[in-house]
């Protein structure tokens, strides 16, 4: 954690970013930005992307300032507002998003695709992970996700479950083998919740799997913490994906480019929220 003023900033080495939080309107040209963006011409081996969570969607006074808008993060905040995300690039072709027509397209069929309640694949069994399941499914992602954004190792997964900073849930079958997994990283000073780690075993892809375990993460986060906002990122790539979440009900908020590193080098992810606030949007539209 690095200190940038009212809320913080996160540096994050892996991906090359900088993440800032609590900053607003009348920040725009005061000195703690201006030395964060100082920092993307003088530290490009630190990082190559900046990201602000603001409360403020005031497009054009930031547009004004060379800030790119991403998107929203719905019900971000403890008091149900939104978190606005404003990126600035300190490398040219990091900020370059030529497929972002194939993503539009990926993010048109997943929307469109009917909310249901998912059910668990017959003789199969789902639980939620205790720190003595962290190597099983630490192994999983592992094996899932040869590059990652984060660390996956079985440590880092036990401290996770233990500190209560996510809840995992994983499915096995009737061998006992794990077919997926995924987990639900919460923001407790916030009140919600990202949907992440979706791991699913090759050979048991195409079965619901990892529909069934969002499903019982977001009921688990309602339940034992009154979490109801929850969001996701989503890699553009990937259409199995952004279709689960858009058969949970979830809606897309915007996508970050080049946000993280994946197998296949710099991904861009697809922000999908669900919560108080899609429901006003959906009844609203």
């Amino acid at each position: 954690m690095l200190d940038a003023g009212r809320e913080g900033a996160v540096y994050d080495p892996r991906n090359l970013r900088v993440k800032l939080y609590g900053f607003d309107l009348e920040d725009l040209h005061g000195p703690e930005l201006a030395r964060w963006r100082e920092g993307l011409d003088t530290c490009p081996d630190l990082y190559t992307k900046l990201t602000v969570y603001s409360r403020s969607g005031d497009e054009p006074a930031w547009v004004s300032a060379g800030w790119l808008y991403e998107g929203a993060i719905l019900g971000f905040f403890r008091d149900g507002a939104p978190a606005h995300l404003w990126v600035m690039f300190g490398d040219e072709e990091r900020s370059l998003a030529p497929r972002d027509g194939e993503h539009d397209d990926i993010v048109r069929t997943a929307a469109a695709k009917e909310t249901v309640v998912p059910e668990l694949a017959e003789g199969y069994f789902c639980h939620r992970a205790g720190r003595e399941n962290a190597g099983v499914v630490a192994r999983l992602m592992a094996e899932v996700f040869p590059d990652y954004p984060t660390p996956i190792t079985e440590a880092v997964v036990g401290d996770q479950i233990t500190s209560g900073a996510n809840i995992f849930r994983f499915i096995v079958g009737e061998d006992g083998r794990l077919a997926a997994s995924a987990s639900a990283e919460i923001d407790h000073e916030r009140g919600c919740a990202e949907l992440t780690d979706c791991a699913t075993r090759p050979d048991e892809r195409g079965k619901g799997h990892m529909a069934y375990l969002l499903h019982r993460l977001a009921r688990d986060a309602e339940r034992s913490l009154g979490i109801t906002d929850l969001y996701t990122l989503a890699r553009a790539d990937e259409p199995g994906m952004n279709c689960v979440f858009g058969k949970l009900g979830f809606l897309y908020t915007g996508r970050l480019i080049n946000n993280c590193r994946m197998p296949n080098g710099w991904e861009s992810m697809n922000i999908w929220c669900r919560g108080a606030a899609t429901e006003e949007t959906d009844s609203e539209s």
